[in-house]
């Protein structure tokens, strides 16, 4: 065989050599391919069914959800509101009578806050379990809130079976909660709705209860209520009121009217009391006492206090140049309003800007309930410094008054309309008020009787030895314009 034979034949072996390692490179990258694609489709498979079982979990409790409360296995909420539905339309039917209670545990917030979550957990846990031993098996019972529970009473024979209800729902929680070898003293609240007096659909009803049980807490603890229509009237002039309220056009609405003090040996006014009254659009006149309450909801008391010293302040400067010169000028506050040492600082600018001497402004304080005494006694010091006098206003309605009179530098004691109301028939009343005589003249303070409506009430107090009068018979509240009046009358 010639050399060209054996190239050939080379050639040839070593292309099918080629060619045979093409071939697995190929069918290697394709069997890669292959492999890549069926790891990439594992994956995805890996994720659809990791997607699939966080959907069905998320499914699991919504339907745990509707079905039972996750803390307290009660009925979940979807489910008892169903029921209520049905439960009404069957009382329709059949002429039945519903209750629906909501059953609010007192100072719940502070379990959880002192004791952790936890431990609150185990105490909604207690109370709902001692709540479905004093309901029947045809009632249903959920919770609403965290801390508030609500219950359907089905076919009651008459209302008032919805009271022994919750008198046994009380008489339950009288036995301490252990949790963790602590034993807890639970309290509840409770508002009752019944159908239909109360309400003939779901949504009216639990309103209606809801109403009723913020009537129960007003009352103080471990207390419970009927709904009363009072309590929609109530709701509705009271979203009138705090709507109006947030306006600036309230402003141009306000009046001012001013009831003197007497001092009864001479018949001088010694000061004008300022009573700030709202025309209200729709309500007609809203009383101070309302007023402020409303205000200092919406946290705009000191704004109403500012403008009512404003407005004071200038009329009572121009009574001064028409010859009418009383001593004080009395302007409502609230103890609450003096915990900020910023209105404090307002009032002083105020008075500055007005060119208004201190020592005749008389800020007539109405206690408040849970306020530091540290900030308190704060306040007084600088209302002294800056030089104004101060009175307790309403004297006699509380006892925390007394803490006052042995703390603080008071100069004024206006004496409660109730402990003045009947000292001509009521031995113990004229007692009482000699013996707060006695205990202002040891303490330098003057007494102002407020509330004196007839010439026996004056004769009185002055033989118990209180000169300062306030009431209708001394003179009734009159308007800005109606003292003007007067003024320029007496002065002809």
């Amino acid at each position: 065989m010639t050399t060209s034979y054996y190239i050939a034949s080379a050639s040839i072996i070593v292309f099918f050599c080629v060619l045979g390692y093409l071939r697995s490179k190929i069918t290697a990258h394709h069997l890669t391919t292959k492999l890549d694609i069926a790891q990439t489709e594992l994956k995805n498979t890996r994720v659809i069914e990791q997607n699939l079982r966080e959907e069905n979990s998320t499914l699991q409790n919504k339907l745990r959800h509707t079905f039972a409360d996750t803390i307290t296995n009660l009925l979940g909420w979807q489910l008892f509101e169903d029921r209520l539905h049905h439960s009404i339309h069957e009382a329709e039917r059949y002429q039945l009578t519903l209750g629906v209670l909501f059953v609010d545990i007192d100072d719940f917030r502070m379990i959880n806050d002192a004791l952790s979550y936890e431990t609150g957990d185990l105490v909604l846990q207690e109370v709902a379990s001692r709540l479905q031993t004093c309901i029947r098996q045809v009632d249903s019972i959920s919770r609403f809130t965290k801390d508030t529970f609500v219950i359907l009473l089905e076919q009651l024979a008459k209302p008032e079976t919805a009271a022994i209800v919750t008198q046994r729902i009380m008489q339950s929680l009288q036995d301490p909660i252990t949790v963790k070898d602590q034993d807890l003293y639970v309290t509840v609240c409770i508002g009752i709705a019944i159908y239909p007096t109360d309400g003939q659909d779901a949504a009216s009803l639990l309103r209606s209860a809801d109403h009723a049980l913020h009537l129960a807490k007003e009352k103080g603890k471990q207390n419970y209520q009927f709904y009363q229509e009072k309590m929609h009237i109530r709701s509705s002039r009271e979203l009138s009121i705090t709507s109006k309220l947030n306006r600036e056009a309230a402003f141009s609405e306000f009046a001012l009217y001013y009831q003197p003090i007497v001092n009864v040996t001479n018949e001088a006014i010694v000061c004008m009391d300022v009573l700030m009254h709202w025309h209200h659009p729709e309500l007609g006149m809203i009383e101070p006492q309302e007023l402020f309450i409303y205000a200092e909801k919406q946290r705009k008391l000191n704004l109403l206090s500012e403008w009512l010293l404003q407005s004071a302040c200038r009329q009572f400067k121009h009574w001064h140049s028409l010859g009418f010169t009383p001593d004080f000028l009395g302007i409502p506050l609230t103890m609450t309003q003096l915990e900020h040492s910023q209105f404090i600082y307002r009032l002083s600018q105020i008075l500055q800007e007005l060119a208004i001497k201190p020592e005749c402004i008389l800020l007539q304080i109405k206690e408040s309930e849970n306020v530091s005494l540290g900030a308190i006694e704060k306040a007084f010091n600088m209302l002294k410094f800056i030089g104004v006098k101060i009175a307790i206003n309403n004297f006699g309605t509380n006892a925390f008054s007394l803490a006052f009179l042995k703390n603080f530098s008071i100069d004024f004691l206006k004496l409660d309309v109730s402990l003045v109301s009947d000292i001509e028939t009521n031995q113990q009343a004229v007692a009482l008020l000699k013996s707060i005589l006695i205990l202002t003249k040891n303490m330098s303070i003057q007494a102002i009787a407020q509330g004196v409506e007839s010439d026996n009430q004056i004769t009185i107090l002055k033989d118990l030895g209180c000169i300062l009068m306030q009431g209708q018979l001394l003179g009734a509240p009159l308007s800005e314009q109606e003292v003007t009046d007067k003024i320029q009358i007496s002065a002809t």
